[in-house]
């Protein structure tokens, strides 16, 4: 099944990528409070300076930029005001590295390895200022498109499964660490919020949100670290869990085949 899958997925990013630009949006670090334009394709107006959803451009490996969610879904997105993350989006080679795993420093799962590094697209977009500040990460990973083949729609249900249990876990592979889970078992997310002791002492606040749609997992990580104990410098404001996963999810099947 996994070869048929690899010829699937080489298939559907062949066909994806026609068209596709070949450059992500440029880095976000130090951005300010305001909305930032997306960059435009040659011979194509530029979006307007205030718009907050993801414009036409492709990011360069097959996701197109309206695959990504609308930053006014984000939570601390009404004080933050988020550059769109179509701009900011770079493509991952190797293995996906989900940030949920990174924090709790959680291997990939032995054996399935594969499920992590194969696939059709993988991209990142961070946006926001760091440190005590939120921070707001998405990852996307199209698989594939599962009307081709029903080994796509289980691979990625079957990833989505792994990072849930990471950061359900995450006290056994990064000590110190809390999680509560927010999302009810029969959810279609799954949303966390964690905190995690950092090796230089710093404590990392986690809001986690991960669905899958179609042949795709979409992760949003929003986190801020602090020194000593101390809070996030803004207080959280977020809307209601299932309005965060019903944004990531309504742009991944504006954008990718497979929902159903």
């Amino acid at each position: 099944m996994r070869s048929s899958t690899r010829l699937v997925t080489a298939t559907t990013a062949a066909l994806l990528c026609v068209g596709a630009l070949s450059a992500c949006g440029p880095d976000n670090s130090g951005q300010d409070g305001g909305k930032t334009a997306a960059p435009a394709p040659t011979g194509t107006a530029a979006p307007s300076a205030g718009s907050t959803g993801s414009t036409s451009k492709p990011d360069g490996k097959g996701i197109p930029a309206k695959a990504w969610m609308d930053t006014k879904n984000i939570p601390m997105d009404e004080t933050y005001h988020y550059a769109p993350l179509a701009a900011n989006a770079k493509p991952v080679t190797g293995a996906v590295g989900f940030k949920g795993m990174e924090l709790c420093h959680s291997p990939l799962p032995k054996g399935e390895e594969y499920l992590f590094t194969e696939g059709t697209a993988k991209a990142k977009a961070s946006v926001g200022f760091g440190g005590d500040r939120w921070t707001a990460q998405q990852t996307l990973f199209f698989w594939g498109d599962p009307t081709h083949s029903s080994g796509t729609g289980q691979s990625v249900g079957v990833i989505k499964d792994r990072l849930a249990t990471a950061v359900k876990d995450c006290a056994k592979t990064a000590p110190g660490a809390t999680v509560k889970v927010n999302s009810a078992d029969d959810a279609p997310y799954f949303a966390a919020t964690l905190t995690v002791p950092q090796a230089d002492g710093t404590t990392a606040t986690l809001h986690e949100y991960v669905v899958n749609a179609g042949g795709t997992v979409s992760e949003l990580s929003v986190w801020a670290t602090t020194k000593g104990g101390a809070q996030p410098k803004d207080a959280w404001k977020a809307p209601d869990d299932k309005y965060v996963g019903t944004g990531m999810t309504s742009a991944l099947c504006e954008a990718l085949p497979g929902c159903y």
